[in-house]
C-alpha cells in the first residue's frame, strides 16, 4: 500500500520558508526556519540564544509567503543545540492547532523530493 502524502508530513521534516521568533523569560530571538516537523524545529542557532537543552521556550512561528501571513504560537523545549544550530521539540499541542500546522506543513512545507502535498517518487 502505497502511503498517502499527509503521513509523510507526519514522520518527516520539512522545509519551510519563514522566520521562528524564540521567547524566553531573558528575551526573544529570531531566526530563519530550517526543518519542521509536527514534532519540531531545526533552525540556525539565532545569534546571543544561549539557553541549554531542556529549556522551554515560547516559539511564534511566522510561514508562508509574506500575503499569506500565516503565525503560529507553539511551546518547545531545547531537544540540541551546538555552536551553529538548534533544535526544538514541541510540546504537546491541542488538537486544533496541530491541524493548523499539519495545514501549513501541507500547504507549504517541501519534502526533499518535492512539495510536501505531492507522494514521494518511489513510493
Amino acid at each position: 500500500m502505497t502511503p498517502e502524502a499527509q503521513s509523510d508530513i507526519r514522520r518527516s521534516r520539512l522545509s519551510l520558508e519563514g522566520e521562528a521568533t524564540l521567547r524566553g523569560p531573558d528575551g526573544h530571538w529570531r531566526a530563519p526556519v530550517g526543518d519542521v516537523s509536527i514534532t519540531g524545529l531545526h533552525m540556525p542557532r539565532p545569534p546571543g540564544f544561549r539557553h541549554p537543552v531542556g529549556h522551554a521556550v515560547e516559539v511564534e512561528l511566522h510561514c508562508g509567503p509574506p500575503h499569506a501571513g500565516v503565525d503560529l504560537r507553539l511551546l518547545a523545549r531545547v531537544a540540541r543545540t551546538d555552536a551553529t544550530t538548534l533544535g526544538l521539540r514541541f510540546a504537546p499541542m491541542p488538537d486544533r492547532l496541530e491541524r493548523a500546522l499539519e495545514r501549513v506543513l501541507a500547504h507549504y512545507g517541501t519534502l526533499r523530493c518535492g512539495v510536501a502535498d505531492e507522494p514521494a517518487v518511489g513510493s
